[in-house]
């Protein structure tokens, strides 16, 4: 089993330091980041996948220096960036096709190739549309087949959602379903719902830093006991910037009961989204390499 190591990662630009000295480790099966706009996480996955320098630290798969591996390691990788460039006068099977080629994926194979993938993202029936004609969530689908184009040992996913609508997200986490066992998967996401029931484990950020690492359950149970449902009448009685909604639920991080009817709560993906952003210290030296 490949281990894709990233330790101690610094980035800086100029004088503002976007990565203060990220450690994780990341096997088979799907991994995650999450964390706010602004956490981290596109500097990371551009790191990782070597598109920009790092400052410091290192990225390293089974103990080898990816900036060294060169072409090797590019070889082993599928990339799907936040912002995917397409040319809109190509079809979705020009698009695919130089996306195969430019992966060193045989001609010969190329054609099979693209069916398998369209098939995975419902886009069979589009094979010969501009992409012009394609909407956002079409698009955001095709960037999906083109990473996944030739089984990387290495699938990179940056806010693979945007654009989608529920039945193409629920359709994403499907195809990492089926594809986690063969391959490593790191997918960046501010969205929990992305990864709330298939992510084997979560390393949680805010501001370039790590929050918390480990497997969900885990850090789940680091805050069994501190997530309130709060009555609608009662949330004059804590500051409102404590304060997060879930459905149609208003919740709060607290050790002690916040008001007279609050209802201790299972604490959810959800929660420890908010803990990382309202209450970092609960997970203070509780961080996993």
């Amino acid at each position: 089993m490949s281990v894709l190591r990233v330790e101690d990662l610094v980035k800086r630009y100029g004088k503002k330091t976007a990565l203060r000295g990220i450690t994780c480790e990341f096997t088979t099966g799907i991994n995650a980041f999450l964390g706010p706009n602004g956490a981290g996480k596109t500097t990371i996955m551009n790191c990782i996948s070597g598109v920009i320098p790092k400052t410091g630290g290192g990225v390293f798969l089974d103990g080898v220096d990816v900036f060294k591996m060169g072409k090797d390691y590019r070889r082993k990788l599928g990339y799907q960036f936040q912002s995917q460039p397409f040319y809109p006068g190509y079809t979705a099977h020009d698009f695919l096709e130089l996306f195969g080629l430019l992966k060193g994926i045989q001609k010969e194979y190329i054609d099979s190739e693209i069916k398998r993938v369209l098939e995975l993202v419902n886009l069979s029936e589009n094979l010969n549309d501009k992409i012009r004609s394609f909407s956002g969530g079409m698009k955001q689908r095709l960037a999906i087949a083109q990473t996944i184009m030739g089984s990387p040992d290495i699938l990179i996913f940056d806010e693979p959602s945007a654009g989608l609508d529920p039945f193409e997200r629920e359709q994403f986490k499907r195809i990492m379903m089926e594809l986690k066992d063969r391959c490593i998967i790191i997918i960046s996401t501010h969205i929990v719902s992305d990864i709330d029931t298939i992510c084997d484990r979560l390393v949680v950020l805010n501001k370039g830093s790590v929050i918390a690492n480990d497997c969900p359950d885990k850090l789940c149970r680091k805050i069994e006991g501190l997530i309130w449902s709060i009555p609608r009448d009662e949330l004059s009685m804590i500051p409102l910037k404590e304060v997060y909604f879930e459905d149609t639920n208003a919740k709060t991080v607290s050790e002690t009961k916040p008001t007279p009817n609050a209802v201790l709560q299972t604490p959810t993906l959800n929660d420890l989204y908010f803990c990382g952003q309202l209450r970092q210290d609960i997970f203070a030296g509780g961080e996993t390499a």
